[in-house]
């Protein structure tokens, strides 16, 4: 038989062909089932941070023209080792302008049990992007409103949704909730500009507890124009001559370390 027919097969396509189409179809289905997740990805709405230095908070309004004053609170809820944010999750409760209930989950870098892809494909996303980098979070919210804010793990998880409860079973959290409680009570006075200002919309959060104060200045943009829309924020900062704060972490990870002595995962 001749190395020709050796290489035939009974419908006369080549064995080699065959393999290489084989590959091909392989590689075009990986893509089609990793497209849905990129795709998520790239819709990821995007809010640029920076903090300042929160004496300098009636300099930093005067300056870009904040005047929609609102005022609320914080609650943040964890076990008193932190177990909840060492597996990168938020539970918050927010009463004022807005009130809800929110898990947010910010996986820690390196972490390799969560397949990211699966809580992309399920749950909205955002990104904050700091000086510390970007950070991408996983959140589920939902509205509540009542005159007194639960104090203990079993009484806070009653309160969730089913939505919130899958995130966390996605980003296999264990936790003992009758060791969460709640662990800070955060004052919160938060400014925005109006629609007529010529820096664009922004927003300014103070927030206030026993230990601590925190500045945030952020803007939003869409997700092709997280770098941009960061460089024009720290542009701004550097030409009205606003004071940074010296830390540049997230609000919740600055507070949480206030609290205890434990060192948070890096995200």
């Amino acid at each position: 038989m001749s190395q020709f027919n050796r290489l035939r097969t009974n419908n006369g396509c080549p064995r080699l062909a065959r393999k290489n189409l084989k590959r091909v179809f392989a590689l075009i289905g990986a893509i089609l089932l990793l497209a849905p997740a990129l795709h998520a990805e790239d819709k990821c709405p995007v809010e640029v941070k920076l903090l300042l230095s929160p004496p300098t908070t009636q300099t930093v309004i005067a300056s870009l023209g904040f005047e929609r004053e609102t005022t609320g609170r914080v609650y943040l809820f964890d076990t008193d080792a932190l177990d909840l944010s060492m597996q990168g999750v938020i539970l918050r409760v927010r009463q004022g302008a807005k009130n809800d209930i929110t898990v947010k989950v910010r996986l820690p870098k390196g972490n390799q049990q969560v397949d990211n892809s699966r809580l992309r494909e399920r749950f909205p996303c955002e990104i904050d992007r700091t000086r510390a980098g970007a950070n991408t979070s996983y959140a589920v919210g939902r509205k509540y409103k009542a005159a007194k804010v639960p104090e203990i793990g079993n009484d806070i998880y009653s309160l969730l949704s089913a939505s919130q409860i899958k995130l966390l079973h996605e980003a296999r959290v264990s936790i003992d909730w009758a060791r969460v409680m709640r662990i800070a009570n955060i004052n919160l006075t938060k400014w925005e500009t109006t629609a007529q200002s010529p820096y664009g919309k922004l927003t300014l959060e103070l927030w206030e507890w026993p230990a601590g104060k925190i500045l945030e200045l952020s803007a939003k943009a869409g997700p092709e124009a997280e770098a941009s829309k960061f460089a024009k924020l720290e542009r701004l900062v550097e030409a009205k001559n606003l004071s940074l704060s010296a830390s540049q972490d997230t609000k919740t990870s600055m507070v949480l370390e206030t609290l205890t002595d434990h060192t948070l995962p890096p995200r």
